[in-house]
């Protein structure tokens, strides 16, 4: 064999194994990437865990307090002498005195205050009641709950007139509904601080902080009872009749409401 053809031999052979050699470099490099690569996939790929909205993280709820303050503010600040002589003469079965036919547009704006003003509170405070934590604190179903609060006390004021209408007299009706929303007005002011007490300081202890709330609804449901039986049992209304009214009127719309709220959450 010739000297050159050896040389040529030679190189080639050299040529071809650094040709390999470059290939499984390559191939090593390859497989040490996406070894690398999963690696990196494995220690970075941890997905975060949300943390469900509670009522004291969410700025609307410090808004709405704030709002349902200033209307109850408003209020007292309007009608505060109305307000007193609704308060003293709430347990006599005498007509009113003469200040409460007069200032008759001013007591429609404070009606009106303090009905949005329970409204509101009602609303916060059973939707904090019924809520769960992973469906979150959401401005959107407070709208709803309020809503249908709204039109729940709307609705139950229209049929109490139409039923008063036809089995009282007029002075007693009316003596009936101004008690009634006083005795709304009394558990929603009452029932303003727990909520506050409830979402900003003590939310840890928010079942001792339902029963208050209970308690409190407790107190005004005796009102009313003792109330109607003030303005009714001179008027030869026997006590079946009274319970059916409570059972038709209050306690059976209160439940269909509270199922009408589930239905949000």
């Amino acid at each position: 064999m010739p000297l050159t053809d050896s040389i040529h031999l030679t190189t080639d052979s050299t040529t071809a194994v650094a040709d390999s050699l470059i290939k499984n470099d390559s191939i090593q490099l390859n497989a040490d990437t996406v070894a690398f690569t999963d690696t990196i996939k494995v220690v970075t790929g941890f997905e975060g865990v949300p943390h469900p909205s509670l009522p004291g993280s969410e700025d609307w709820v410090f808004v709405s307090l704030l709002a349902l303050f200033i209307f109850v503010v408003l209020a007292v600040a309007k009608s505060s002498e109305w307000m007193r002589e609704s308060t003293r003469t709430f347990f006599h079965t005498k007509e009113r005195s003469v200040y409460s036919n007069k200032n008759t547009n001013l007591q429609f704006q404070t009606k009106l205050l303090l009905t949005i003003f329970f409204t509101g509170v009602f609303s916060l405070y059973a939707f904090s009641l019924l809520f769960g934590a992973e469906n979150g604190f959401q401005l959107l179903i407070y709208v709803k709950f309020f809503a249908v609060t709204l039109a729940f006390l709307s609705l139950k004021s229209i049929v109490t007139m139409i039923l008063g209408y036809v089995f009282l007299d007029k002075a007693a009706l009316k003596q009936a509904r101004e008690s009634y929303f006083h005795v709304l007005s009394f558990l929603g002011i009452t029932l303003y601080p727990i909520l506050a007490i409830q979402i900003y300081i003590l939310p840890t202890l928010k079942t001792y902080t339902h029963y208050v709330a209970l308690a409190l609804c407790a107190i005004a449901a005796i009102l009313i009872i003792i109330k109607l039986f003030q303005i009714f049992f001179h008027k030869s209304i026997v006590s079946f009749y009274l319970m059916l009214y409570l059972c038709t009127l209050e306690i059976l719309p209160l439940i269909i409401l509270f199922q009408v709220y589930r239905l949000f959450i």
